[in-house]
């Protein structure tokens, strides 16, 4: 026979009756604290004979479970609950005042009421979600328990009266109060409304200045037009001005929800293309570490002498540009043999599936005088010379010559030819750049 338990301080406070109810539905059920435990499965012996003390306000599953192991009525013990809970002095806050009640004349707009309500939840003792989908059904109301739980977490405001007065039953809102609150939902439902045609008027005046156009509506082959240029493509029919649309980015093909309005007003981006470049760098630095030993020592030091550009995804190919400042660096790379430990390194950074395309891009001095200017002219018109993520600076061969040391004879040269103006360089012509890759078929 277990030691008695300590009277309880106060039996006929709130706190007190639940504490005597629940030692009761023990005695009945003849069970002990170890036993009781173990039938609740995850509360333990001491957390139980508190809750049954008189001297903690227990939580509220802690409540509700002893109920239930011990065959006692459900409703009593969470009205019991209840009435000790608004009795407990700083129950929350831990002060010996109280909370202050909510307020629904400080209800400005929808997305301030499902706060409020968990508000006034709470200062109604907390009932639990499954309590007040019960309460409501008494009443003839219908409120669920996913309804109650995303209207307190403010993911979705009330939709209807109904739906507010149903959550006040719930909370055992008097009658008196109900009609505050009710008048508080129309108030912020009717500012919402203005505000809705309010924005439904400014996109009407600015669809009606893009289409240029008597209807004043912008057409498929427009909007098409318009969504391309913002480098996207349609992957479904245009609706609307203001309705969402799947599209696919023409960079990174990746695919998104966007507006036609969005685009009008550059809010469009796509959330994937900031995030390629840079992790397309990070397994660039990996790569030059050599960390998975496939690289030979000229593979190396090539791959430091270069310059990995910006890269680009296009339909799973992805296009990785490799800026070569000098012929011997050039000669390494043209070899393919780089390209697995590069895609390996790829792959643990780019989440998605891809092609890869190696695509070298030489200095004007790697190459031919013409070539090597036509190669940095398109390179610079695709916008990959301008940015380069790492600047490395082209070296120069050098040749002894009698002691002396003299800069290369060929760059010399072309350098010589040009102040004599007896080479002109090519007009810069911006033309698509479709270098060819080295990656093989």
């Amino acid at each position: 026979m277990g030691r008695p338990e300590n009277p309880i301080p106060d039996p006929t406070s709130p706190l007190g009756r639940l504490a005597v109810a629940l030692r009761n539905g023990r005695r009945d059920a003849s069970l002990s604290y170890v036993e009781l435990s173990d039938r609740t499965r995850f509360i333990s012996p001491g957390t139980l004979q508190r809750a049954a003390s008189g001297t903690h306000l227990p939580r509220w599953e802690v409540a509700q479970a002893f109920a239930r192991v011990c065959g006692m009525d459900a409703e009593e013990v969470a009205r019991l609950w209840q009435a000790a809970y608004r009795s407990t002095p700083g129950r929350r806050s831990g002060s010996s005042s109280k909370p202050p009640e909510p307020r629904p004349d400080r209800i400005e707009d929808l997305k301030d009421f499902g706060p409020a309500l968990e508000e006034l939840r709470q200062a109604n003792g907390a009932p639990s979600f499954r309590m007040m989908q019960s309460r409501a059904r008494a009443t003839g109301r219908e409120l669920s328990r996913s309804t109650a739980y995303r209207i307190s977490t403010g993911q979705q405001p009330p939709a209807s009266a109904e739906c507010v007065e149903a959550f006040l039953v719930a909370c055992e809102v008097p009658p008196r109060e109900r009609t505050a609150w009710l008048d508080a939902w129309r108030q912020a439902q009717w500012r919402a409304a203005r505000q809705e045609a309010g924005r439904r008027e400014e996109m009407r005046q600015l669809e009606s200045v893009v289409a240029g156009n008597i209807r004043g509506q912008v057409s498929q082959e427009t909007a098409v037009w318009m969504l391309r240029k913002a480098g996207f493509e349609a992957l479904e029919r245009f609706r609307r001005f203001d309705a969402p649309w799947s599209v696919e980015c023409l960079e990174c093909a990746a695919t998104l929800r966007l507006r036609l309005s969005d685009i009008v007003l550059v809010r469009a981006t796509c959330p994937e293309c900031p995030t390629l470049t840079a992790r397309v760098r990070e397994a660039w630095a990996e790569l030059v570490t050599n960390r998975s030993g496939l690289l030979s020592r000229q593979h190396v030091r090539a791959l430091r002498a270069a310059a990995v550009l910006q890269p680009r995804l296009h339909r799973g190919h992805l296009d990785v540009p490799v800026f070569v400042a000098d012929r011997p660096t050039l000669n390494t790379l043209q070899s393919a043999d780089w390209h697995p430990a590069l895609e390996e390194a790829l792959r643990r950074h780019v989440r998605r599936p891809f092609y890869l395309d190696v695509l070298l891009v030489p200095d004007d001095t790697t190459s031919s005088r013409q070539s090597g200017l036509r190669h940095r002219r398109l390179a610079k018109a695709a916008g990959l010379i301008d940015g380069p993520l790492e600047s490395v600076p082209p070296r120069r061969d050098v040749e002894h010559t009698n002691g002396a040391v003299q800069a290369d004879g060929a760059a010399q040269r072309v350098a010589t030819a040009v102040q004599n103006n007896t080479v002109r360089p090519a007009p810069d012509i911006r033309i698509p750049w479709k270098p060819t890759s080295n990656s093989g078929a």
